[in-house]
């Protein structure tokens, strides 16, 4: 793949965090930066973009819109580690209040709201138990996937709230666990058997929208 290629494939954006408190190392950004992107980029026809973000509702407010806006993404996976999660959690909504956890520095959003506007709850519109069902009904290493309704109200549910309020069609929020728990590689192997099965529903959505 040349680079003129790029100019004319469509973006998957997946992002991962960076530090904060008890998670010096985050297992997001591990897993993320660990994506086989030549082959992924190969197999789907697709350019992958990875990112790693800060753990600050500013960052998420400044950079997600634009990212979005930059990149009209086919898909965006937003991946942030949870201490609560033993396995993959599909996060199937995030909620637009409640936002009281201070950030990295130690601020909340004006009025605990995020500031994208949108109704009180958003759902994602991809098909999170069957994208859950398939991940199990094929899972290689032992990973195991679970559906959420509850994305923590932090920085992880701000940010998918953010991108869900711009297209709540292809995105998706994904807790990963811990380092202890999953490895890097493992939680990366997840992810990206977790990206193949949402681009399978894009494309299926796609497909019938033209017809």
């Amino acid at each position: 793949m040349n680079d003129l290629d790029y100019l004319f494939k469509p973006i998957v954006l997946v992002t991962g965090f960076g530090p904060f408190i008890n998670h010096p190392i985050n297992a997001s950004w591990e897993a993320v930066k660990l994506l086989k992107k030549d082959e992924i980029e190969e197999k789907h026809k697709i350019e992958l973009v990875q990112l790693e973000l800060p753990v600050t509702y500013e960052n998420v407010d400044e950079f997600v819109p634009a990212l979005w806006e930059t990149h009209e993404p086919k898909l965006t996976i937003h991946v942030g580690v949870s201490k609560l999660a033993k396995d993959i959690t599909l996060e199937k909504q995030a909620h637009r209040k409640g936002y009281q956890r201070l950030d990295y520095l130690d601020k909340c959003p004006a009025n605990n709201t995020c500031s994208a506007d949108g109704a009180i709850r958003i759902q994602t519109k991809l098909n999170v138990e069957k994208l859950c069902s398939d991940f199990n009904g094929n899972s290689l290493d032992g990973s195991k996937a679970v559906v959420s309704l509850d994305a923590g109200r932090y920085i992880c549910e701000y940010i998918y709230y953010t991108s869900l309020s711009i297209d709540n069609s292809r995105t998706l929020f994904v807790h990963v666990p811990d380092l202890s728990i999953y490895s890097p590689e493992q939680t990366a192997r997840a992810l990206e058997h977790i990206l193949d099965l949402c681009l399978e529903q894009v494309h299926i959505k796609m497909s019938k929208s033209s017809l």
